[in-house]
């Protein structure tokens, strides 16, 4: 008698759960005897009997569907103390619970893949990028034993990607650094403006674009502007000339005008080796400013006297050669002047000696043999000092 109710229980699970539990689940009415109730039991209470055999079957139905194991909760016992129609609404709920602890299963399950494959995702594609840079790109990527088939696949989605838009930023730039060097506004393409990383390279080559035009134009302009210092003109900032090219026009001004003084200060120095007074030359007349810097640079020239002297004696001196300091050896006007006075030396020394051999009756033959060995001389020196 037992096995013949479990086979009819059995048989009847199995037909409530091919069928669609949530369709014939409806509060029995008040003409139902399937409890033999007395007259005395009233419809709410059937109908609360009837969800408490619901909500038992759907407590066990959602543990098992959750295990994936049908029945699993059930015994010999399951269902023998209950009458056909309260079995069919106990297994009317055992069926819906199990199939909601299954759906939680599976939804749970799918989170974790989910999870899963994000972090390996995540962790390939920050791993492509640190590659791609270092060019060290793997051809083929081993999985990693320690991590789930997920995640593993998660990762070369990851790499891949990371490669792929790697390759798409490097064009992302050129393709900026040229719109850059054509135009003043940018206009990121479509195919770059989804990414993060295409749009910032494509941004960063237009960047460096335009810090080149900029820095070009500001060499440009600071020329101009050191031209019209240099030349000690008003200074006048071209109109196209605005913001930061206004300033390196202004600069470049500033620096001309410092180097023109520079060079009148050096030419005033120059001129005390040539003259021996002070005088300002024609062409600085109507520029009170430089001729003030001319004026410095001729009294600050401290070395005309003894430079003069060495001359002197060097030319003097029996025998010696004409050899111009190696302070003032690129300097014209001072070579000039030291050749100067070293001929003043050797025409006293000349006469000095004339003097001495005048009484000894050999002078016109000495005088002509040391004019002959001077001459010689000076030609050398002359070929020495134009070397």
């Amino acid at each position: 008698m037992m096995k013949k109710k479990l086979a009819v229980i059995s048989t009847a699970c199995l037909l409530i759960l091919a069928s669609d539990p949530v369709s014939s689940y409806a509060t029995p009415d008040s003409s139902s005897d399937v409890l033999d109730q007395p007259t005395s039991v009233t419809n709410e209470d059937v109908k609360a009997i009837f969800d408490s055999l619901y909500q038992e079957g759907y407590s066990l139905g959602e543990e098992d569907g959750y295990a994936e194991k049908k029945f699993e909760q059930f015994d010999q016992t399951t269902g023998l103390d209950k009458s056909s129609e309260e079995f069919t609404w106990f297994m009317m709920g055992y069926t819906v619970g199990y199939k909601k602890g299954q759906q939680q299963k599976e939804e749970e399950l799918k989170t974790e893949q989910e999870n899963e494959m994000a972090a390996g995702e995540e962790e390939g594609y920050q791993q492509g990028i640190l590659d791609y840079k270092h060019a060290t790109i793997q051809s083929e990527i081993d999985p990693f034993p320690s991590k789930s088939s997920d995640w593993n696949k998660g990762y070369v989605q990851g790499y891949k990607k990371a490669i792929s838009l790697m390759d798409l930023s490097v064009k992302a730039k050129k393709e900026g650094y040229d719109q850059g060097l054509e135009n003043d506004s940018m206009s990121v393409p479509s195919m770059y403006d989804d990414e993060d990383v295409t749009r910032q390279a494509f941004t960063e080559g237009f960047e460096n674009a335009q810090a080149e035009v900029l820095n070009q134009q500001k060499k440009q302009f600071e020329k101009q502007g050191y031209v019209q210092g240099y030349h000690d003109l008003s200074l006048e900032v071209p109109a196209e000339a605005e913001g930061e090219l206004q300033t390196a026009f202004e600069q470049g001004y500033e620096k001309g005008q410092k180097q023109k003084q520079k060079d009148v200060k050096a030419d005033g120095y120059d001129s005390a080796f040539t003259y021996q007074t002070y005088r300002a030359p024609k062409s600085l007349q109507d520029k009170p400013e430089l001729v003030k810097w001319y004026k410095a640079g001729f009294y600050s020239n401290k070395d005309v006297k003894s430079l003069q002297q060495k001359a002197y004696k060097d030319g003097w001196k029996l025998g010696k050669e004409m050899s111009v300091p190696k302070k003032y050896k690129q300097n014209k006007a001072a070579v000039a002047m030291y050749k100067k006075y070293f001929e003043q030396g050797q025409k006293k020394q000349d006469k000095t000696v004339s003097h001495i051999l005048l009484g000894s009756g050999i002078v016109l033959t000495l005088v002509a043999l040391i004019t002959l060995w001077r001459f010689r001389l000076r030609k050398n020196e002359e070929t020495t000092l134009d070397s």
